[in-house]
């Protein structure tokens, strides 16, 4: 499959599905309030094949030829609405986005995985092309949330299936230690890993910030071992994960510019708005609304002003100086921009880019021409 584009406007979209809130886990880094996760309000099938037809709609008013939809199942915790609606849900969506007309249509569903039940691995079989991601933070959320969690991967794999994980980096993993937490991760069967930044939110300024969220120099200093040691278990001939931000720092060279600017990336919510993480306060983050799918066309969405001043600070890169001047800003891992924190690492962990392209000779070779990470 070639990738269309780096825009929703040329055809690639990371369609972020959250058609529910509702996740009866409380984590530390999450964005959502307390009565959202307890709220099981779910946007109907109905609706989300509306979406989807309006989507079409402007790809056909556009005259764009190759389309790829990456489903994003998000939330909140998608196996909540069960099987039967979240199979009618992605059904909904591949009777619309067809090949025929172009489409490429892929569903990555990321769960936390400690309750879900063995038919579900049937799912994610059938509709996510025999893999899916879960959710790892070490012991965050306690060492008997991770055994469960454990046991339930071991199962995954007993079926399989390939299991991707996403980290929150946080002081869990930094005390565990990145050649322990990889060592860890290659033993269970992991096939690709993606780190995050712990990022600020109303709902953990209760001081869960501050008890687990590192510094990014701290974040730049775990991704830096973390590779290396990466790199020693990929010369030993060991399986190891790949690891998802040194894939796309490394691939950032072959493609556009602006690439990083989240132009591909929106997120569906209940009630049918589209949203981004913006940021207020400096880096505090909040859900930014452009418009709603059920009330306006695809069009009007993405043409909205508050979409166009949002991808116009993307582009300028917040006005940060420190960002334009920077030889990385087409290359960090910046996900939404953002003021930096004074006296720190960058968001886009700029030390982290700086070892890694200073040894990309040796990572290349390590790699060799396997592909086995889709970058998307």
């Amino acid at each position: 499959m070639a990738k269309t584009g780096d825009s929703i406007e040329s055809g690639y979209f990371v369609f972020t599905l959250m058609p529910s809130l509702y996740c009866h886990l409380t984590c530390p880094h999450c964005y959502l309030s307390k009565e959202e996760r307890a709220d099981k309000t779910i946007l109907s099938p109905d609706m989300i094949e509306l979406a989807c037809r309006k989507i079409d709609a402007y790809w056909d008013s556009k005259s764009v030829k190759d389309r790829t939809v990456i489903c994003y199942w998000y939330g909140g915790e998608p196996t909540s609405m069960g099987i039967p609606m979240f199979k009618e849900m992605a059904d909904r969506i591949n009777g619309v986005f067809t090949a025929d007309k172009g489409y490429f249509v892929k569903h990555i569903v990321l769960t936390s995985l400690v309750s879900v039940r063995d038919p579900w691995f049937d799912v994610f079989r059938e509709y996510g092309a025999g893999e899916f991601q879960t959710s790892y933070d070490g012991d965050m959320r306690g060492g008997a949330y991770v055994r469960k969690w454990e046991r339930r991967v071991r199962a995954a794999k007993e079926q399989g299936l390939r299991v991707s994980t996403i980290s929150v980096v946080n002081h869990e993993l930094l005390e565990q230690g990145p050649e322990r937490t990889l060592d860890y991760l290659s033993d269970l069967g992991i096939s690709e890993t993606s780190w995050l930044p712990f990022m600020w939110n109303e709902q953990n300024s209760n001081g869960s910030y501050d008890k687990y969220a590192p510094t990014m120099e701290r974040w730049s200093e775990f991704m830096t071992a973390l590779t290396q040691h990466w790199l020693r278990r990929k010369e030993a001939g060991q399986h190891v994960p790949e690891i998802g931000q040194m894939r796309f720092i490394l691939s950032q060279a072959e493609r556009d510019g602006l690439a990083n600017i989240a132009a591909q990336t929106l997120f569906l919510m209940p009630n049918g708005d589209f949203v981004l993480p913006d940021y207020e306060n400096g880096w505090k983050e909040f859900m930014k609304p452009f418009g709603n799918i059920l009330t306006q066309d695809f069009h009007e969405v993405l043409s909205s002003p508050s979409r166009r001043s949002y991808l116009r600070r993307q582009a300028t890169r917040n006005g940060n100086p420190e960002c334009l001047s920077c030889e990385h800003q087409d290359s960090c891992v910046m996900e939404f921009w953002k003021e930096n924190r004074e006296g720190d690492d960058c968001f886009g962990g700029k030390r982290y880019i700086d070892w890694l392209k200073g040894n990309s000779q040796g990572i290349l070779a390590a790699l060799g021409q396997e592909t086995s990470t889709q970058l998307f």
